[in-house]
């Protein structure tokens, strides 16, 4: 397991790159390989577990096996061996000073889930149980090998304080959301971490990838119009936003690089174009649109026509990274992607907002030093500042990694400024990292080693389990796939949900009820807050699939045009214009396996109820009128109102029109728990206007597991490429910080070490700052207060067992149990909320725990009833619902059993935050935003991805970007952005020589134009290719039955919803295509048919013209060549040599200038001076 090696050299066109050792001297895999930009790395060998690993070498770690072969996780955790139970039972921590703990140690360590305040941190625990187990191995950089030795921490001295204060923070507008991972919890004794002696275990590694917009909104995973979350409410008082970026009047950047050498020659350009949008779509950006960040820092500098240029060289940049995210992309590179040397300093920007805000150059990537030599100052000691990170988990690791990268890439600015780079330590309260991220290694082994199995650990995931999806901009994708090579086993998305008598459900019924119950939400879905839309500038779509650049030049900026078009009677202001449009996403179906709810564009609640469940296949009631529709306006008005109290009131109506059996309300009620388990909390403490705030952001592709633990992925950001400063088992009681940014922040210890920073990054759990744990000093403000008080955060459990061999069906992942009421056969909601959570879903993690295990859910109330139940009566109950399953194959005890308890954890205080019962629609940001010298990360800070590891960890890259901009300021924007065509050299225009590029490269090129303007005027242009007919039937269909679905859908319209949008009558359309016949399908498909007929024979006649103008254009070619001969470099050489003594050069310095540009205009093929 590892990523591969990465080749890097000096290409001989262009930007010069220093050969890694052992690589091949003349490749670069960025722009040589022809892969498709959709398949994100290198093309991967499929492991046995169904997952990926990079086929490469292996890049090896260090690790120290472990002295003792058990594992603790925490107290009232219950181990099975044999016949016998075990309870693991913590023993009272012996004090010890401060000190830096060995990772392998702290992985030791931390199975022990020992209380402290660590914020979100996530620990890859890996633990050489065995003799037989050999340690994970994950990659590092290549050789040498990289030791896990952590030095023991210097105590933190004292800086000088600032000199200067820095802007204030930009709060964040829509922060990543938040990691998906289940904290596991357990019950301990006074809040006493339990204490192993002598247990420790091996690292395993991973790396991550973010979103950071510190000063606007994140933009969706789906690559759509990003939305703008940045709206304050009244009475709070949060830091004004810093500006992305600022203009500066200096002398202009000088790059050793020429245009278009980081696109691959040989490489079609429509080709080269896909593989860049794709590039862009994998980093969460719209291909097509500015990010409205961009927007801001461009619209005084470009025209709405330069905006194509410039998204084309953005996704160029992205596709650099994404092809091969082991490698980080250089400035030479990015400044690469233009073909143009007039938009070099445009190309430069755009690195350095990617770089910031994390859309490039993160995670587990070696950043390399400049090869530039740094001016020296004074002999003087420069100052160093230092930033705390406070947590260990996916948010806290990947700020800290993303730092330390960060002041890499810039580490000749802060020197330039006076000062070191700064240095960044890490608290943890916890003997390992990782946080809710958490694989405990089982005490029990198989027999025989699994095949895929070599070097890896037996774990279950006590807490973030899933990822949901790796396409469409997934940070973890980049970090697991891309960078650490881990191994991971997809799961299989078939399921079977069986009754409480044993019996699988009716396929149809159960789909008759899903369907009925996501009607349930889309009625409640038209009461949740709207986003407010954001600024959408695009390009020009076909220039950007053909990846040619826009030729139209306009010197009027987008500011000027729109305040231009504001002038104008009647018109819109400029805040109103270029507006995205509203969109209004409906829930149409669950994830099963995550509880997420999948969403689509349309009008909630359109047809009346009546017409609806028609639809859906539920036969109506006798007597039932059409028109027959639910009451919900009045429910949502009562007090206290929550999604839970409505849904409740709903359900009922639904019996006044359909026959609703108890095992109906069964499986609605399951499908309640799946959603109470994706949020961690019983659905009546969900808010009824923000429980589904993250609509729209879900990741596409399968969801997978990590083989051998997810906690790789954190552990190997805490090593890779080289460990971080991380102090273990130090939890934090005080956070002494400074609201106005004039003075130090204080950050001290349970154990008395105390550290004073520059900045700290709080990443401590949403549970953790409720519970009030640690203090504050000054006190938090009312407004980040009121917002940690509004927003919920719950609990969601697991039991998991072991058994010594498979009883259940292995080709499925996943399967459900319906539950009984409290009361058997009863048609109330109220009687199902505490027991519908109970067991209710179970995962065969077989796969990627390498032993025959199950994973049982414990959602909403069963929750928090785990936290106060026995050990032995969960196992038993546990056996109990699998006996009704499969009967007597089930043993009476497993081998081995582990329950978690997470709101009992006192670094955790629960699982995830999910959107509480008063919650207001901007909380999730106001839970990003800093107070002076204080910054916040966490799922928690996240409104886009909350409640999820890849939001956890993107929230950690939006509070490094944050950091990073009070440090330097924001971006310095060179005036003019863009050199204008007309821009010559003065010296030229006064001694009135040739105007023309007298360039080689030039004369060819002009030779080129002007050969074929002649073969053209003879035999006009080569014939164009037929356009491509449609080649699916259902495309004719839905032409032809527009209106027929347009019909049907206002038919049962409720007043005031409108006329049906066009998604609406595309979704109808598509419903009808399916429950049309063969028979009535026929003459569709033979339409297309017959359009492929015509179309072949339009080829045949296409390939014969084509060959007849190809044979008179090659003779016209060479007649033209033998009457026009092509230009040769001597004599390119005189032409130059005439040229500069027209020119009247007087002095040796001023000709070198003008050799200077003359090598600007060879790459450039045009006569252009850039300003110095």
């Amino acid at each position: 397991m590892g990523p591969p090696s990465r080749p890097r050299s000096r290409d001989s066109s262009g930007a010069g790159k220093r050969p890694v050792r052992g690589s091949s001297p003349n490749i670069d895999s960025r722009r040589s390989n022809r892969i498709p930009a959709s398949s994100s790395f290198a093309k991967p060998s499929s492991s046995p577990a169904g997952g990926t690993s990079l086929n490469t070498p292996d890049r090896r770690m260090k690790v120290k096996e472990s002295s003792s072969p058990s594992e603790d996780i925490a107290a009232e955790i219950v181990v099975w061996t044999g016949d016998t139970m075990d309870v693991d039972v913590p023993e009272s921590p012996t004090s010890a000073p401060p000190e830096m703990l060995d990772i392998a140690d702290v992985a030791a360590e931390d199975m022990k889930m020992e209380p402290g305040v660590s914020p979100s941190s996530s620990p890859l625990s890996q633990p050489a149980s065995s003799p037989s187990m050999q340690p994970e191995s994950l990659p590092t950089e290549v050789p040498p090998p990289l030791s896990l030795d952590v030095p023991s921490a210097p105590q933190l001295e004292p800086t000088t304080p600032l000199q200067h204060d820095p802007p204030p923070p930009t709060p964040p507008l829509s922060p990543p959301a938040p990691a998906s991972a289940v904290v596991i919890s357990q019950t301990v004794e006074n809040d006493v971490a339990p204490k192993a002696e002598g247990s420790s275990s091996s690292v395993s590694l991973a790396s991550e990838h973010s979103d950071l917009s510190p000063a606007l909104s994140s933009v969706s995973s789906k690559a759509t119009t990003p939305v703008d979350n940045e709206s304050s409410k009244e009475g709070m008082a949060p830091p004004a936003a810093q500006p992305a970026s600022q203009i500066k009047d200096k002398p202009r950047r000088r790059y050793d690089v020429r245009p278009k050498v980081s696109i691959p020659p040989d490489l079609p350009l429509y080709e080269y174009a896909t593989q860049c949008i794709s590039g862009a779509e994998a980093s969460r950006l719209n291909p097509y649109a500015l990010h409205p960040e961009e927007y801001s820092m461009l619209r005084d500098h470009i025209s709405h026509t330069q905006v194509t240029t410039y998204l084309n060289i953005r996704n160029g940049i992205l596709r650099l990274w994404v092809r091969n995210p082991q490698i980080a992309v250089t400035r030479d590179e990015a400044v690469g992607c233009a073909k143009d040397s007039r938009w070099f300093d445009v190309a430069s920007l755009s690195f350095d907002w990617l770089v910031r805000r994390g859309y490039i150059n993160f995670g587990c990537v070696e950043i390399r030093s400049s090869r530039k030599p740094v001016p020296e100052g004074p002999s003087t000691r420069r100052k160093q500042k230092t930033i705390v990170v406070i947590g260990a988990g996916m948010s806290g690791l990947g700020c800290a990694r993303q730092l330390e990268g960060l002041f890499k890439q810039y580490s000749r600015k802060f020197r330039e400024m006076g000062e070191e780079p700064a240095r960044v330590v890490v608290l943890e309260g916890r003997s390992r990292v990782g946080g809710r991220v958490y694989s405990r290694a089982f005490t029990t082994k198989p027999k025989q080693v699994p095949p895929h199995f070599d070097g890896k650990r037996y774990t279950a995931e006590m807490g973030g389990m899933i990822i949901t999806g790796f396409d469409r901009g997934n940070p973890i994708n980049i970090l697991l796939r891309g960078q650490l090579g881990l191994d991971y086993h997809k799961l299989n998305p078939d399921m079977t949900i069986f009754d409480s008598n044993g019996k699988p459900v009716d396929f149809v019924r159960d789909q008759m009820v899903e369907k009925l119950y996501n009607d349930c939400l889309e009625r409640v879905s038209e009461y949740k807050f709207q986003q407010p839309t954001s600024k959408l500038i695009e390009g020009n779509r076909d220039l950007i699939d053909e990846g040619r650049d826009s030729s139209a030049e306009t010197h009027r900026t987008i500011r000027q045009a729109e305040e231009a078009a504001a002038a104008q009677p009647y018109a819109a202001p400029v805040s109103e214009q270029n507006m995205a449009p509203q969109v209004h996403l409906v829930p149409v179906s669950s994830d099963r396996a995550t509880g997420k709810v999948h969403t689509e564009p349309g009008t909630p609640g359109a047809q009346k109820a009546a017409h609806r469940v028609r639809d859906i296949g539920w036969p109506l009631k006798h007597g039932v009128s059409d028109d027959a529709d639910l009451e919900i306006d009045s429910l949502t008005k009562e007090p206290n109102a929550t999604l839970g109290s409505v849904i409740d009131k709903i359900i009922p109506q639904y019996r006044d029109l359909v026959d609703f059996t108890a095992q109906d309300f069964r499986l609605m009620n399951w499908h309640v728990a799946n959603l109470e388990y994706s949020n961690a909390t019983n659905y009546n403490q969900m808010s009824l206007r923000g429980w589904d705030i993250d609509a729209g952001n879900e990741w596409e592709g399968a969801h997978t597991m990590v083989v051998g633990g997810y906690q790789s992925v954190p552990r190997g950001l805490a090593m890779l490429p080289t460990p971080l400063n991380l102090k273990q088992k130090s939890p934090v009681q005080k956070i002494t910080y400074s609201p106005d940014n004039t003075g130090k922040a204080t950050v001290e210890c349970e154990d008395g070490y105390k550290v004073e920073a520059d900045y700290v990054v709080n990443t401590i759990p949403l549970g953790v700052l409720k519970h009030g744990n640690v203090q504050f000093d000054p006190p938090l403000p009312s407004w980040k207060a009121d917002a940690i008080s509004r927003l919920g955060f719950g609990v969601l459990n697991k039991v998991i067992l072991v058994y010594r061999e498979a009883f259940w069906n292995e080709n499925r992942d996943i399967f459900g149990v319906l539950r009984m009421p409290s009361s058997r056969h009863s048609l109330e909601q109220k009687d199902y909320s505490s027991q519908r959570g109970r067991f209710f879903q179970w995962f065969n993690i077989s796969k990627p725990s390498g032993l025959p295990v199950l994973l049982a859910l414990m959602a909403g109330d069963a929750g928090y009833d785990t936290e106060q139940s026995c050990n032995d009566d969960l196992v038993a109950e546990a056996t109990e619902v699998l006996r009704s399953v499969y009967g007597s194959r089930v043993p009476k005890q497993p081998v081995e059993a582990v329950v978690t308890r997470w709101a009992s954890d006192k670094f955790a205080r629960g699982s995830y935050s999910s959107a509480g019962p008063n919650m207001e629609a901007d909380d999730y940001d106001t839970m990003a935003r800093p107070i002076g010298n204080l910054y916040f990360a966490g799922e928690h800070t996240s409104g886009t991805h909350p409640a999820t590891v890849h939001g956890a960890y993107l929230s950690g890259l939006r509070a490094a970007s944050e950091v990073l901009d009070a440090m330097l300021g924001p971006i310095e924007i060179p005036t003019p952005l863009i050199v204008p065509k007309d821009h010559s050299s003065l010296k030229r225009k006064a001694s009135g020589g040739n105007q023309k590029d007298g360039s080689l490269e030039a004369r060819l090129r002009q030779y080129e134009i002007d050969m074929w303007d002649h073969i053209v005027s003879l035999i006009d242009r080569r014939p164009a290719m037929p356009a491509k007919p449609a080649s699916n039937a259902y495309i004719f269909f839905s032409k032809s039955n527009y209106d027929r679905a347009r019909r049907k859908l206002e038919e049962g319209r409720r007043p005031g919803k409108g006329k049906p949008s066009a998604n609406e009558v595309r979704v109808m359309s598509a419903k009808m295509w399916k429950e049309t016949t063969e028979e009535e399908k026929r003459p569709f498909v033979e339409m297309v048919e017959e359009q492929k007929r015509a179309y072949a024979e339009r080829m045949e006649e296409w390939k014969k013209l084509g060959e007849e103008w190809d044979g008179k254009a090659t003779e016209l070619r060479l007649k033209y060549e033998r009457e026009h001969p092509v230009p040769k470099a001597e004599e390119v050489g005189e032409n130059n040599k005439r040229r500069k003594a027209a020119a009247g050069v007087e002095s040796y310095a001023e000709e070198e200038e003008e050799e200077e540009e003359e090598e600007e205009d060879e790459g450039e093929g045009e006569d252009v001076v850039m300003e110095r």
